[in-house]
Protein backbone atom coordinates (compact mmCIF):
# COMPACT_ATOMS: atom_id res chain seq x y z
CA UNK A 1 0.00 0.00 0.00
CA UNK A 2 2.34 2.31 0.72
CA UNK A 3 4.25 1.94 -2.52
CA UNK A 4 1.13 3.38 -4.14
CA UNK A 5 0.68 6.25 -2.04
CA UNK A 6 4.72 7.23 -2.78
CA UNK A 7 5.22 8.01 1.21
CA UNK A 8 5.22 6.65 4.78
CA UNK A 9 3.58 8.68 7.20
CA UNK A 10 5.48 10.79 9.76
CA UNK A 11 5.14 8.35 12.48
CA UNK A 12 6.42 5.24 10.19
CA UNK A 13 9.12 7.59 9.23
CA UNK A 14 10.02 8.13 13.03
CA UNK A 15 9.77 4.77 13.73
CA UNK A 16 12.77 3.53 10.26
CA UNK A 17 14.61 5.60 11.64
CA UNK A 18 15.11 4.27 15.49
CA UNK A 19 17.75 1.81 15.69
CA UNK A 20 18.96 -0.85 18.67
CA UNK A 21 21.50 2.27 19.28
CA UNK A 22 18.67 4.59 20.84
CA UNK A 23 18.91 4.30 24.61
CA UNK A 24 15.68 2.85 25.23
CA UNK A 25 15.00 0.52 21.92
CA UNK A 26 14.76 -2.41 23.59
CA UNK A 27 11.73 -1.07 26.45
CA UNK A 28 8.73 -2.48 25.94
CA UNK A 29 7.12 1.37 25.71
CA UNK A 30 9.42 2.12 22.37
CA UNK A 31 8.68 -1.10 21.42
CA UNK A 32 4.74 -0.41 21.76
CA UNK A 33 4.92 3.00 20.15
CA UNK A 34 6.17 1.29 16.52
CA UNK A 35 2.19 0.14 16.64
CA UNK A 36 1.09 3.79 15.61
CA UNK A 37 3.27 3.54 12.51
CA UNK A 38 0.89 1.85 10.92
CA UNK A 39 -2.07 3.30 12.18
CA UNK A 40 -1.36 6.32 9.84
CA UNK A 41 0.26 4.60 7.20
CA UNK A 42 -3.22 3.54 6.96
CA UNK A 43 -4.97 7.03 7.61
CA UNK A 44 -2.79 8.67 4.81
CA UNK A 45 -3.38 6.16 2.50
CA UNK A 46 -6.74 6.32 2.93
CA UNK A 47 -6.74 9.96 3.01
CA UNK A 48 -4.94 9.85 -0.60
CA UNK A 49 -8.06 8.50 -2.02
CA UNK A 50 -10.81 9.99 -0.08
CA UNK A 51 -9.48 13.34 -0.54
CA UNK A 52 -9.46 13.77 -4.26
CA UNK A 53 -12.77 11.33 -4.63
CA UNK A 54 -14.42 13.63 -2.48
CA UNK A 55 -13.10 16.65 -3.73
CA UNK A 56 -14.40 15.70 -7.26
CA UNK A 57 -18.13 14.68 -6.10
CA UNK A 58 -18.79 18.10 -4.53
CA UNK A 59 -17.21 20.28 -6.93
CA UNK A 60 -14.85 21.64 -4.26
CA UNK A 61 -17.26 22.82 -2.45
CA UNK A 62 -15.69 20.28 0.86
CA UNK A 63 -12.41 22.23 0.63
CA UNK A 64 -12.47 24.13 3.79
CA UNK A 65 -13.96 21.07 5.83
CA UNK A 66 -11.31 18.44 3.83
CA UNK A 67 -8.68 20.70 4.50
CA UNK A 68 -9.39 21.16 8.39
CA UNK A 69 -10.21 17.40 8.70
CA UNK A 70 -6.67 16.33 6.71
CA UNK A 71 -5.06 19.26 8.96
CA UNK A 72 -6.05 17.11 12.64
CA UNK A 73 -4.92 13.67 10.90
CA UNK A 74 -1.37 15.36 10.59
CA UNK A 75 -1.65 16.90 13.64
CA UNK A 76 -2.11 13.33 14.79
CA UNK A 77 0.49 11.76 12.85
CA UNK A 78 3.16 14.63 14.14
CA UNK A 79 1.91 14.35 17.77
CA UNK A 80 2.66 10.68 17.64
CA UNK A 81 5.92 10.42 15.54
CA UNK A 82 7.18 13.16 18.45
CA UNK A 83 6.10 10.56 20.56
CA UNK A 84 7.75 7.40 19.13
CA UNK A 85 10.97 9.47 19.63
CA UNK A 86 10.73 10.72 22.97
CA UNK A 87 9.23 7.09 24.07
CA UNK A 88 12.49 5.44 22.71
CA UNK A 89 15.08 7.93 24.21
CA UNK A 90 14.53 10.83 21.68
CA UNK A 91 13.66 14.01 22.29
CA UNK A 92 9.74 14.91 22.18
CA UNK A 93 8.64 17.68 18.88
CA UNK A 94 7.50 21.05 20.77
CA UNK A 95 3.56 22.01 19.94
CA UNK A 96 5.07 24.61 18.50
CA UNK A 97 6.88 23.11 15.83
CA UNK A 98 4.06 20.64 15.36
CA UNK A 99 1.93 23.25 14.71
CA UNK A 100 3.92 25.45 11.98
CA UNK A 101 4.61 21.73 10.11
CA UNK A 102 0.95 20.83 9.94
CA UNK A 103 0.16 24.66 8.40
CA UNK A 104 2.99 24.85 5.88
CA UNK A 105 2.27 21.47 5.10
CA UNK A 106 -1.38 22.37 3.99
CA UNK A 107 -0.59 25.99 2.56
CA UNK A 108 1.75 23.69 0.37
CA UNK A 109 -0.19 21.40 -0.75
CA UNK A 110 -3.16 24.51 -1.62
CA UNK A 111 -0.38 26.15 -3.38
CA UNK A 112 1.61 23.60 -5.82
CA UNK A 113 -2.69 22.66 -6.29
CA UNK A 114 -1.76 18.81 -4.91
CA UNK A 115 -5.18 18.06 -4.08
CA UNK A 116 -4.53 14.91 -1.91
CA UNK A 117 -3.78 17.54 1.21
CA UNK A 118 -2.58 14.37 2.85
CA UNK A 119 0.65 13.78 0.43
CA UNK A 120 3.09 16.51 2.12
Amino acid sequence: MLALSGCASHTRSMADSIGPHFEKFQEPVCQRSFELASLHDDIRFARMIATPSLLLLTGGSYIVPLLSLNMGFDALDQIDSSHVSQACGGFATPARNILEKVVLGAGFSLFTGNVKLGGN
